[in-house]
């Protein structure tokens, strides 16, 4: 077990507060992010929340967007799905997606998903054998 620098209690009221409120998705991921500084973990936070994994995970990826993909995810030009995808890319494939999705390149949003896999995918390098 880890030593955690917020309590439980504390740490509960701040999860719930973050998923309950009207607040951002881009600010729901701050909040988490402070509680995994502080020794919890995307599970840990989930049940804390009264969460599921999933969504917190995501709110935190949301934290590795360039900013200018923040400000699309913000103002509603680029969805919550579609983002985690793109923050997992480097910050030169992240503009590239944001300027196709932008462009209308695609024929939604599962469409996009996948090509921004595929990007993915060849950024990572080759394993070794």
């Amino acid at each position: 077990m880890s030593v955690k620098l917020i309590p439980a209690h504390l740490a509960r009221a701040i999860a719930e507060e973050a998923a309950k409120r009207e607040a951002t998705p881009m600010r729901e991921g701050q909040v988490y992010a402070v509680l995994v500084a502080a020794g919890y973990d995307a599970h840990e936070i989930a049940e804390l929340a009264g969460s599921n994994w999933n969504r917190v995970d995501l709110r935190l990826r949301l934290l590795d967007l360039a900013d200018n993909c923040k400000t699309a995810l913000e103002e509603g030009l680029l969805p919550i799905g579609l983002a985690w995808y793109v923050a997992r890319l480097s910050a030169p494939n992240q503009q590239l997606m944001l300027n196709r999705w932008l462009r209308g390149d695609f024929d939604g949003a599962r469409e996009a998903e996948r090509f921004a896999s595929a990007i993915h995918e060849d950024e990572q390098p080759l394993l070794s054998l």
